[in-house]
C-alpha cells in the first residue's frame, strides 16, 4: 500500500510539474526613448508615451482577442511634460496556441509601428535632431 501511494504521489507531482509548465507564459517589456521636452516650449516634439500607446493599438489589431494582456503602460515625468520614456509590458497568454518566437516578432511589429507612426505624425525622420538629441523614437523589446 505505501509503494502505491508513493508511486501514485510521483505521478501526481510529475503531472503538476507538466501542467505549470505547460501554462507558462511568456512576458515582453517594450520600451520607447524620445527627446521628451516641456509641452509649451517644445510642443510638437515626437512622445515616447504616444509611440507606446500607438503600438498597443497596433498590438490590439495584431492578436487575438484573450491572446495576451498589456501589464502595465507608463511613462513621462509630469503632467506638463512631452514624455521622453514610455513602456509596457506585455504577457502572452498560455492558451494562445502561439509560440514564444511569433509572440516575440508580433510585438517588436507593433513596436516598430507605434514608433513608425509616432514619428511619421510629427514629420520626424531617423537622422533628425532637436536640440543636439535623436528628434525620432526609438523602442527596444526584451524577454522578461
Amino acid at each position: 500500500m505505501t509503494k502505491t501511494f508513493a508511486i501514485t504521489l510521483f505521478a501526481a507531482s510529475c503531472l503538476m510539474g507538466g501542467l505549470a509548465q505547460a501554462q507558462s507564459t511568456s512576458v515582453l517589456l517594450v520600451e520607447f526613448q524620445g527627446p521628451g521636452g516641456h509641452s509649451s516650449g517644445n510642443y510638437g516634439r515626437t512622445s515616447a508615451l504616444h509611440a507606446a500607446a500607438r503600438a498597443v493599438i497596433e498590438l490590439q489589431k495584431s492578436m487575438p482577442t484573450g491572446s495576451y494582456s498589456v501589464a502595465y503602460l507608463s511613462g513621462g515625468n509630469s503632467v506638463n511634460s512631452i514624455a521622453s520614456d514610455g513602456s509596457f509590458a506585455v504577457r502572452l497568454s498560455a492558451s494562445a496556441g502561439m509560440t514564444a518566437a511569433d509572440f516575440l516578432a508580433k510585438v517588436a511589429l507593433a513596436a516598430k509601428s507605434g514608433a513608425d507612426a509616432e514619428n511619421a505624425f510629427r514629420n520626424v525622420k531617423p537622422g533628425d535632431l532637436t536640440a543636439g538629441a535623436p528628434a525620432d523614437i526609438r523602442y527596444s523589446v526584451k524577454q522578461q
